[in-house]
């Protein structure tokens, strides 16, 4: 059951958030609210004890628009106070953002891992295919029965099942160091990139993320992982080519005028010697 309240904000404990408050996105939100005023109420629950009584309420979802009442001035805002300890509350925040779908590819991969983990802690943990339901899937059920964390993502963000697999695959395997880094570049809102930055070795990804504390700039970042570019590899007949001059370069003249001497050129070394010096000259 939800109670409808008229919520004083300096009574509200708002705790750490899965995602970073973005200041733009605060202002932009500011400024339809005291135009429009507040179209959806937030989400609260009754925690009587915190701040010894004076935060009897805790922030479950609606931290921008909190943010944003602050901001206004604002002294009271309008609130959902729903059931729910603190498990519940993370799950019911995870789920609000996923369903307004207005997160970038990385806070959404972020809160569909924690999604799952959360999961996992509340009914046990979930491999694929654990059970008939499940088959075919990698996500875990959640709350209706036979409901699946896949498909309910899916249908929420309007994406294909394949797309929640790599947003699973960011989230599951982007280290959390990478992660922090990432906040503020391009990547951040990049797909693509962030695909590419799970695959790579937790040594690698601690590189990249310390790499971009000097250079918030992706790309050349992932091209000094690669590291320099292997060298052509050399033919037989080249290899063949620089033995040659290399005996040439060893023998002493006797030597060479026996080798002209044998190729019927006996009175042809001064031809010989530029002809060679040329041919250094190519090399080089």
């Amino acid at each position: 059951m939800a109670d409808f309240v008229r919520a004083t904000i300096s009574e509200i404990h708002v705790g750490e958030r899965l995602r970073p408050i973005d200041q733009a996105y605060v202002e932009a939100i500011a400024a339809s609210m005291d135009e429009r005023g507040q179209i959806s109420p937030i989400m609260l629950r009754r925690t009587p004890a915190k701040g010894g009584g004076k935060t009897p309420y805790t922030l479950v979802a609606g931290g921008y628009r909190t943010t944003a009442a602050k901001l206004l001035g604002w002294t009271e805002i309008d609130a959902i106070v729903v059931q729910a300890d603190a498990l519940e509350a993370q799950l019911l925040e995870i789920s609000e953002n996923l369903y307004r779908n207005e997160l970038n590819p990385l806070d959404r991969a972020i809160f569909v891992m924690k999604y799952r983990e959360l999961w996992e802690e509340r009914h046990g943990k979930i491999t694929p295919g654990g059970d008939q339901k499940s088959k075919g899937h990698d996500g875990p059920l959640i709350f209706a029965a036979g409901r699946e964390l896949s498909e309910r993502v899916c249908e929420q963000l309007g994406i294909a099942e394949r797309t929640y697999k790599r947003i699973s695959s960011i989230g599951q395997n982007l280290h959390p160091t990478l992660r922090q880094a990432l906040r503020g570049t391009d990547a951040e809102n990049d797909q693509s990139k962030l695909l590419k930055l799970a695959k790579l070795p937790t040594d690698d990804q601690v590189k990249v993320a310390a790499a971009l504390k000097e250079n918030p700039d992706i790309k050349p970042v992932l091209e000094w992982l690669k590291g320099p570019a292997a060298a052509a590899p050399v033919s037989n007949q080249a290899k063949l080519l620089k033995s040659l001059i290399g005996a040439w370069d060893a023998a002493d003249e006797d030597t060479r005028n026996q080798f002209l001497e044998h190729i019927g050129m006996a009175d042809a070394s001064g031809q010989m010697a530029g002809l060679m010096a040329s041919i250094h000259s190519e090399a080089a």
